[in-house]
């Protein structure tokens, strides 16, 4: 059947059936979700337990290992990490890849249930699969000339229920420095004069304030609640509470305590843009629009009536949306920069602007229509599918062009239009349904990567080959008609030759000096084999390209056991440092607290930085992170700091390796590790380009009270209640609630500040014994100061110390190079040993993952070949183009400074399919002439023909990319490392192509050149 005879007599409806793609993927393109990243699927989920103010050693015994024991016996399970901390855990669990992940989180749920019984009764657990939903998309902030109990009021009554109403929000959540409560401070003397403790003045407010039903009353066709109604209305009927036991002579507690509105006793700080505030942070369901839902919750924060009053001020310090407006934006422009400079080459080839719009048209459909495909496979727009786009726009065009071209040619013949669409088309249509094949075949075994890798580069494929499928569809159906429709022999009869000619020329001189000193052109292959190896030493290596997202993040630390306030005093220093930087337009900050998943101590904290449009700053993030390191590093004392954007951070945390460098020491003696580590510690630091170092934190201050059992017995007391009284006096006893219409105030009884705040009042505490005798805490224990753990790290229930850093002005494979130098330079004990941790664990498995997809590639395009020339010597000559294209990917990475990555990495395995591309088009056209020339003189007369062709669609692929590898605009780092690669691949095979590929072909037919 001739195809462009079928597609004559049936043009209508081929005609209708591009008009629908087209409509369909219009439509699609303003349906499809917004997001900086595909929906991606991170096998890891974490517990998070609070268990008070136990320290890290009981904690670890009393929460963390049970969790750890428990978890460890779930299916799937690869990695248990754990992180204690005073009163705090944080167990992280990672899966297999291939996991069902929400069967894994009910799993996990049940185990954790069950190692509850093992905990303190106290203990709070979180079970939390790890996603990018639950990480913040926007963060606002309130700031107001109001009390701060005020703004958290406002936030969580407020604004939380009226943006958790919006489509596609998942959690809102609200950080403060204060929380209201009804703070009852129970005079000591008073109450011991009335030998009352705390524990039971708290169960008599218990007791007292409830609701109870107690019966029903049916009467007059009436069915009454009978109900008893003790419920505080306001403080003073707390204040009327009888607290005493004995009848005679009723206690009230205002008699012996003073009772007011108060606020919790702070554990986290919050502020915003230097002043105190309320931090609103907006997640996202998984699959939610990006763009939509922040356009929404802001519009309601900004415009939200009288859901804010007048005195509060919103302002936004973090909007992803805003980085995936502006990175869709940049892709959309590359696209279009890459058509236009692409169709600028095809009329300087073809010299005729009807002609040129026909092989053009084909580039707007496609790219329209790959919206539909997109939307019915599940994608969204990210930087990655769009970025599979922008990558396409060189290939798309590429089989209309070599259309094209062969029309152009057989009407150059002096041919008529028909005969010339029908032959030419024709001709090309086992070329070029192979050399798609080709490029789609590289992608099958994409399936084999897995995690971040796996789901960036899926989607990017997604779209690649969803859109050269379809340029091959339309390359041979509406490409002809529109030539039947457009197109006059009488124009280029004429003008056929006058462009290319002497290329055609100077190539055949070339072709034959090539056959003439295959010699030379063999030591010429030899090089471009060898240098590869050579470059590749000198290549710098790293994981994931950087972005500049317009923010960052500043993690800091301050000496283990530092206060919160002393601790608020060096964070307040930080703020004034970033509040000077000329390119910051909003920042807040957080003690006690961090973004994301994690048991967090008082002495750290962050500080989300905002930063102006790319337009209205002068530095990228990077300069200005520099910067604020040196002035943080130089100026300010005790604190250590870490700077990196929040992306990356969240990648990072949702991989479990968020630091570029990590050594992970194990052994089974906590003190030998951390000797180890500070050996180790001054070496690591020194290396150049370490920044951010992070070793062990020791030294955790604690006053430990050892009660004595036999004294506290001796008394009528357990251990326990002495315990229980201690911790109503110094931390409060959470006796009941204060209900206010809607609102629930926690009640809390303790001592005055002086008992709790001062040692020697500690040392003295009174303890009320079962018969009224009150006993100071001396009696029965002894007090002493000790410097206890500041946290304990475990992998898979190993103890481990770690040692982490970033880097500045350094690539990742030559720091961890140095890093193991320092580490064969200290052996270790027998019984300890380390690992490389962090990006550099992930990146060494990807890029295994990569070169194994890369030979998978190979294999699969050389089938293709097989199956095509139905012999394994054409395929075998055509498939040699991309060992040796590589020469020229290593020298352009090389050249423009560019690492070798997952990205430029990705960028071999597309060249891959598209260096053999060329190699089709020049062997099909031998193939048509060897029965009536000779090998050489076939070759040369392919080449010949088939120069325009090759030239024409490389260089559209060429200048397709060009706009992706400036790496201009917000997101485009991600695949100008990709754009590089193909590009420095593609501009050697060319030469390849033209001039090894006949070469090699004719040496191993041994043919001479006549």
């Amino acid at each position: 059947m001739n195809l462009v005879r079928w597609c004559r007599r049936n043009s209508r409806a081929v005609l209708l059936l591009v008009a629908a793609l087209t409509a369909a993927g219009a439509v699609s393109l303003f349906q499809l979700p917004s997001d900086i990243y595909p929906e991606l699927n991170f096998p890891r989920i974490v517990v998070l337990a609070h268990a008070g103010d136990l320290s890290p050693d009981l904690t670890l015994l009393t929460v963390t290992r049970p969790i750890e024991e428990q978890v460890s016996t779930v299916p799937g399970v690869r990695r248990v990490r754990s992180r204690t901390i005073r009163g705090g855990a944080e167990v992280s669990i990672l899966f297999a890849q291939d996991m069902d992940m929400q069967q894994a989180l009910q799993l996990v749920q049940a185990r954790v249930n069950e190692a509850r019984s093992a905990m303190p009764a106290e203990t709070e657990i979180q079970v939390e699969r790890l996603t990018p939903a639950v990480f913040p998309i926007l963060s606002l902030v309130l700031n107001g000339n109001v009390p701060n109990v005020d703004l958290r009021d406002l936030a969580v009554y407020n604004l939380k229920p009226l943006f958790s109403r919006v489509p596609g929000v998942g959690r809102v959540e609200v950080d403060a420095s204060d929380a209201r409560e009804i703070t009852v401070v129970i005079d000591a003397q008073k109450a011991l004069a009335h030998r009352l403790s705390l524990p039971e003045i708290a169960d008599r407010l218990r007791a007292t304030n409830n609701v109870a039903s107690v019966g029903r009353l049916d009467t007059n066709y009436q069915q009454f609640l009978v109900l008893t109604n003790s419920q505080f209305k306001n403080t003073e009927d707390i204040g009327k509470v009888v607290v005493s036991k004995d009848p005679q002579s009723p206690v009230l507690l205002r008699e012996i305590a003073s009772i007011r509105e108060g606020v919790q006793d702070r554990k986290v700080l919050v502020t915003g843009n230097g002043r105190p505030a309320a931090v609103i942070s907006v997640t996202r369901q998984i699959g939610g629009n990006i763009v939509d839902i922040s356009n929404e919750v802001k519009a309601l924060a900004l415009n939200g009536g009288n859901a804010i009053p007048g005195t509060v001020r919103v302002s936004i310090v973090y909007d992803l949306a805003e980085f995936v407006k502006e990175s869709i934006a940049s892709v959309r422009d590359a696209v279009l920069i890459g058509g236009l400079l692409a169709i600028v080459v095809l009329f300087v080839f073809l010299r005729q602007a009807r002609i040129t719009i026909v092989a053009a048209v084909s580039l707007p459909l496609t790219v329209v229509a790959t919206f539909f495909f997109v939307k019915i496979l599940g994608g969204t727009l990210n930087l990655m599918s769009l970025g599979g786009l922008a990558i396409a726009i060189g290939l798309v065009i590429d089989d209309s062009v070599v259309v094209v071209e062969n029309i152009y040619r057989h009407l150059g013949k002096g041919e008529s239009v028909r005969d010339a669409v029908e032959k030419g088309t024709a001709e090309l249509i086992g070329p070029v349904v192979g050399s798609t094949l080709t490029t789609v075949v590289v992608f099958l075994p994409l399936g084999y990567l897995k995690g971040t890798v796996g789901e960036f580069f899926s989607a990017l494929s997604l779209t690649l080959a969803a859109s050269v499928l379809l340029s091959l569809l339309y390359a041979l159906t509406v490409v002809p008609l529109l030539c039947e429709y457009l197109l006059a022999s009488s124009q280029f009869r004429d003008s056929s030759s006058r462009f290319i000619e002497p290329v055609n020329l100077l190539y055949e001189r070339g072709i034959r000096w090539a056959l003439a000193h295959r010699k030379t052109v063999g030591l010429g292959a030899f090089a471009l084999v060898a240098l590869p190896v050579l470059v590749y030493f000198r290549l710098s290596t790293g994981f994931l390209p950087e972005m500049d997202e317009g923010g960052f993040v500043v993690d800091y630390l301050t000496p283990p056991g530092t206060s919160l306030s002393q601790t608020n005093v060096l964070a307040q220093q930080m703020e004034q440092k970033i509040a000077s930087l000329p390119d910051q337009s909003a920042f807040s900050r957080r003690t006690g607290a961090e973004l994301g998943l994690f048991a967090t101590e008082q002495s750290k904290g962050d500080i989300l930085v905002k930063l102006k449009p790319r337009s209205a700053r002068s530095r990228n993030a990077q300069d200005i992170i520099e910067d604020l390191r040196s002035q943080i590093t130089k100026s300010i004392a005790g604190v250590d700091v870490e700077f990196i954007q929040v992306l990356q951070d969240m990648l990072g945390d949702l991989e479990g390796s968020p630091e570029p460098v990590e050594i992970k020491i194990f052994g089974s003696n906590a003190e030998d590790l951390n000797r180890i580590a500070d050996d180790l510690a001054p070496q690591i630091q020194s290396i150049k380009g370490i920044v951010d170092f992070k070793g062990p934190r020791r030294g955790n201050p604690e006053l430990v009270i050892t009660v004595d059992p036999s004294l506290a017995s001796h008394l009528g007391l357990t251990v326990d209640q002495v315990s229980q009284q201690i911790h109503d006096g110094l931390l409060g006893a959470p006796a009941t609630d204060l209900r206010r219409s809607d609102r629930l105030i926690p009640v809390r009884i303790r001592y005055p500040d002086e008992y709790r705040y001062q040692e020697q009042n500690i040392r003295q505490y009174p303890i009320l014994t079962p018969n009224r005798q009150v006993v100071p805490l001396e009696a029965l224990a002894t007090i002493s100061k000790e410097r206890g753990q500041n946290e304990l790290l475990r992998e898979n229930q190993r103890l481990m110390v770690t040692l982490t850093a970033r880097l500045e002005n350094r690539d990742l494979g030559s720091a961890v190079a140095d890093v193991k130098r320092v580490l064969a330079g200290h052996p270790l004990p027998v019984g300890y040993l380390y690992e490389i941790g962090g990006q550099y664990e992930s990146q060494q498995e990807s890029f295994r993952r990569l070169l194994y997809v890369l030979g998978l590639a190979l294999a699969a395009v050389f089938v293709v070949l097989v199956i095509q020339f139905r012999a394994f010597l054409p395929a075998l000559v055509i498939i040699s183009a991309a060992p040796l294209s590589i020469a020229g990917v290593f020298f352009l990475l090389l050249l423009t400074g560019t690492p070798l990555n997952v990205s430029s990495f990705m960028g071999i395995v597309l060249m891959v399919g598209l260096v053999v591309k060329n190699g089709i088009i020049l062997f099909e056209y031998y193939e048509h002439l060897q029965g009536t020339h000779s090998v050489v003189e076939a070759m040369v007369q392919a080449g010949r023909i088939r120069v325009r062709p090759i030239l024409m669609t490389t260089l559209c692929t060429l200048f397709g990319l060009l706009p992706l590898a400036l790496g201009i605009g917000s997101g485009a780092e991600l695949q100008k490392p990709l754009a590089i690669a193909v590009i420095g691949g593609l501009s050697v095979s060319m030469l390849v192509t033209l001039v090894m590929m006949p070469v090699l072909f004719a040496t191993i037919r041994r043919q001479n050149i006549p």
